[in-house]
C-alpha cells in the first residue's frame, strides 16, 4: 500500500510538471534566417518535390523564405516556400512537414498555396 501511495504521488508530480499539449498547443520558434540554413533549404526542396509527385502541377522550388519549428515526436516545419508556376511566374506556397530525425525520415502533412 505504501508504495502505491508513493508511486501516484510520483506520477502526480510528472504530471503537473510536464503537462501533455495537444496540438493546438505546440510551441513554434522561427527559424531564424533560412537564406543561411542549408537543412531548411533541403527540406523546402524535398517538400516541393513531394507535392510534385502528387500533385504533377509543373512548380518549381526557389527557396525558403521564412518558417517556423515545433519540437513534437521529431520536428514539425512550416515553411513558406517562394516558388515558380508552370508558367514562371512567382509564388507563394506553404508546407508543413514532419522530420524524425533519428529515423531520418520525413512525412509531408500539407502543401499548397499560401493565403
Amino acid at each position: 500500500m505504501r508504495t502505491c501511495s508513493l508511486l501516484l504521488i510520483i506520477v502526480a508530480v510528472v504530471v503537473v510538471a510536464y503537462p501533455f499539449r495537444t496540438s493546438a498547443e505546440e510551441e513554434w520558434y522561427p527559424i531564424g534566417d533560412p537564406d543561411n540554413e542549408p537543412h531548411v533549404q533541403e527540406l523546402g526542396g524535398w517538400a516541393m518535390a513531394e507535392h510534385i509527385k502528387q500533385a504533377h502541377d509543373g512548380i518549381k522550388f526557389v527557396k525558403v523564405v521564412s518558417g517556423e519549428v515545433a519540437n513534437v515526436a521529431g520536428l514539425k516545419y512550416r515553411l513558406n516556400i517562394k516558388a515558380l508556376n508552370k508558367n514562371g511566374q512567382p509564388g507563394a506556397y506553404k508546407a508543413i512537414l514532419l522530420e524524425e530525425v533519428r529515423e531520418n525520415e520525413h512525412t509531408l502533412i500539407s502543401f499548397g498555396p499560401a493565403n
